[in-house]
């Protein structure tokens, strides 16, 4: 690779003069465009190089015409000849040889390099000529703005695991100089029109092995005028404009360790990253990305929960000294979870065991797999909150707590960016959308059309009873949906209506032994209400014998006192408060008695449905069921095979310790909170898989060359080293692994 110079002879003068009479012409084109743009929104969406891996989603699978501008996620620093982060705690603690798409080059310290060689600029697409020069995910990204002239696409260096050398590099004149004029040459070779600076984080804050200097503050400012004024040159030398950015950190530990005013003067925008505020490296369920403040978050004991919401990190910036209009709102495609959390507040702000399963890995789920498996499906019921402005699930049968955005708060969200002035929105990343449902709301929110929205939503569906009383009614319904988002729902019946933000509701003050005929309409942030939902007539029940007092939520209960609900009797097991007795399970502080006016509970649940199989090895067998339904709640499973049984709580379970090559006979069994049991499912027969040589793959694991492997009965080599994660799987990455 090229660099360019750093010395000026005096026979060069008149050239050094033309130069600076395009770098102003430049800088005047430059102003002019930018002002040109003003009151356009950027809509900016990362894509990951490893997307095209064991995601297998491409850079064709993008629907780039609803984007201004993709920034390609990463490229590296090249220092000692190596690149990459060998420090323990990232997620690839790997290190490879600078390369580019050749092979191994020799590059100064400093020098920017491509981050995957293979699939970022070296594999085979469809079309690609094998003496093609470009190739891999680069090639298709040159592709798509050669077919979409207004697509810009940027270069993003560094993110979370890959920030280590940044201080390095900032550190010396010498160095800012040679990442300077690499930015230009890799913006030239690759055809990017601009460079992204993901540094996770100056000073402090980033993986523990980063290295960090308390004058990463002021040199992040003369790194990025560095790259700046090396860009403002080659933008007049090539006649076009290169773009400079930077992702920032949305807490004030960001603020404090950067000049953000200066660096605002210097970068045409910042992307700052409002997500990744609470996940499951805490003990405490919250959201991944609240807009507002929730006090009653604070109270829950949720870390820095006044600071760490997108509108107290906006708010951090612009008192930094940032242009409102150089901001650009970070948006999520995907969810935080945790398991094992409390019912409590239905899993919110609730104390949990550990993060949930995920998409790819623990406790991240994308977006369309919420809507695929989770949203009101599987024992998931959405709920919203309605100060932070964010949705999120939970399933009572094992306490998984999922927090996540949706159309709905993707409305508050882009109206936030309008009446604060922001730049736009940037969002992570574009395969957790693989329906479009986000990305589909942002342009239509940020497209600029004016005139305001008429659409309303579409009616509700599946209106249905879930449970009765003599006195209330419980209604659930499938989620409307809307152009700009779904903000509530009017359940009407007589000449009453309430108003819910979920999908369900308990109608409560009714009259024992009278039928009820309800409808459901769903209204959006506009005020657009939908049609009527089918009526579903339901009869309370006839007087309840309940002679024990109805539980209260705000009365303190101790051992052995009983309290009623829903038609129930339960009884305290230690203290408690604020513990929905239907909530308590089989463990938890209420022991069900049975119903009102009856003896204690006799009735079993009923048989689980649809028991199969989700996977299996040579050892192992994954089952999954339909949840069984019972007069006073499911609160867990019997697995059963052979001598063996096994106890779980939710509706899937993985069997260990299985032996190769053998036919198990799988019956499940559904119990109560009185240890009714119900009948066996219909049995299944799974046939475990071949043993094969090598140790069975598994995640989080340290690899090395040549280390073997099996998975699904097939043995693979390692090929590079690195540190397995869910969704590297042997067969989703070639690039790791080979088979014999």
């Amino acid at each position: 690779m090229t660099l360019h110079g750093t010395t000026i002879r005096k026979g060069k003068v008149l050239a050094l003069i033309a130069a600076i009479l395009l770098s102003a012409l430049a800088t005047l084109t430059y102003e002019t465009e930018k002002a040109e743009a003003a009151g356009s929104y950027k809509i900016i969406g990362y894509y990951p190089a490893w997307g095209a891996y064991g995601r297998n989603y491409n850079v064709t699978d993008m629907d780039v015409t609803k984007v201004t501008h993709i920034n390609y996620a990463f490229a590296d620093i090249c220092w000692n000849g190596i690149h990459g982060n060998s420090d323990p705690t990232s997620p690839n603690p790997a290190t490879w040889s600078c390369q580019d798409e050749v092979g191994t080059i020799n590059a100064p310290n400093g020098t920017i390099v491509l981050g995957d060689p293979w699939i970022d600029a070296q594999k085979s697409f469809p079309g690609d000529t094998w003496d093609k020069p470009i190739k891999g995910n680069i090639g298709q990204l040159i592709k798509q703005k050669q077919a979409h002239p207004n697509l810009k696409t940027i270069i993003s260096i560094g993110g979370w695991s890959w920030s280590n050398r940044f201080s390095d590099v900032a550190a010396s004149a010498a160095t800012r100089e040679t990442f300077a004029n690499s930015a230009v040459d890799f913006l030239r070779k690759y055809q990017f029109d601009g460079v992204d600076l993901d540094w996770e984080y100056p000073v402090s804050g980033g993986l523990a092995g980063n290295s960090v200097r308390a004058a990463d503050k002021q040199n992040y400012t003369l790194l990025l005028q560095k790259v700046r004024e090396k860009l403002n040159a080659a933008g007049a030398a090539d006649g076009k404009t290169y773009t400079l950015t930077i992702a920032s950190g949305a807490g004030p530990n960001f603020v404090q360790n950067t000049e953000l005013s200066q660096i605002a003067a210097i970068v045409d925008w910042i992307n700052i990253m409002t997500y990744d505020f609470n996940g499951g490296w805490q003990t405490i369920s919250a959201h991944n990305s609240p807009l507002y403040y929730d006090p009653a978050a604070a109270a829950a004991g949720v870390p820095d929960a006044a600071t760490f919401n997108a509108a107290a990190g906006v708010q951090g910036h612009l008192n930094a000294g940032v242009p409102a209009s150089k901001l650009v709102l970070g948006m999520p495609f995907y969810a935080r979870g945790w398991s094992g959390c409390a019912a409590t507040g239905n899993g919110q702000y609730a104390s949990c065991t550990g993060p949930s399963p995920g998409t790819w890995e623990p406790g991240v789920l994308d977006f369309s797999n919420l809507e695929a498996q989770y949203i009101n499906k599987n024992g998931y019921t959405r709920y919203w909150n309605n100060v932070a402005k964010v949705p999120y699930l939970y399933n009572p049968s094992n306490g998984v707590f999922i927090s996540y955005d949706d159309t709905e708060s993707f409305g508050h969200k882009t109206s936030y960016i309008k009446s604060t002035g922001l730049g736009g929105a940037m969002f992570w990343e574009f395969s957790g959308d693989r329906n479009k449902t986000l990305l589909t709301k942002l342009a239509n929110d940020l497209s600029g059309t004016s005139g305001g929205d008429t659409t309303p939503p579409s009616v509700p569906a599946n209106v249905h009873m879930t449970s009765k009383t003599s006195s209330s009614v419980s209604l659930a319904w499938n989620a409307s949906t809307d152009n700009i988002g779904v903000t509530g729902y009017t359940v009407t019946y007589g000449t009453t209506s309430i108003n819910v933000s979920g999908t369900s509701a308990t109608v409560s003050g009714l009259s024992a032994n009278t039928p009820y005929t309800f409808t459901v309409k769903a209204f959006d942030a506009a005020g657009n209400v939908s049609n009527a939902s089918a009526p579903v007539q339901v009869t309370t029940d006839t007087g309840s014998s309940c002679t024990v007092a109805a539980w209260n939520a705000g009365q303190a209960y101790t051992q052995g006192q009983r309290a009623s609900y829903n038609g129930i009797t339960y009884e305290a097991k230690w203290w408690t408060q604020g513990d929905q007795p239907d909530l308590s399970g089989e463990w938890g502080v209420w022991k069900v008695i049975g119903p009102c006016g009856g003896g204690t509970d006799t009735t079993a649940p009923s048989i689980p449905a649809n028991l199969q199989s989700t996977g299996k090895t040579s050892t192992t067998v994954s089952l999954s069921w339909s949840a069984s339904t019972d007069n006073v709640g499911v609160t867990g499973y019997i697995v059963l095979y052979g001598t063996t049984s096994v106890n779980v709580t939710g509706t899937s379970a993985v069997l260990t310790g299985l032996s190769p090559n053998t036919t198990y006979a799988f019956t499940v069994k559904a119990r109560d909170a009185a240890g009714n049991l119900s009948g066996a499912s219909a049995a299944l027969q799974v046939k475990t898989d071949a043993a094969s040589g090598g140790t069975s793959w598994a995640p989080n694991v340290s690899y090395q060359v040549n280390d073997t492997v099996t998975y699904g009965g097939v043995s693979y080599t390692c090929l590079q080293a690195h540190t397995s994660l869910t969704g590297w799987e042997p067969p989703n990455v070639p690039a790791l692994w080979k088979t014999p």
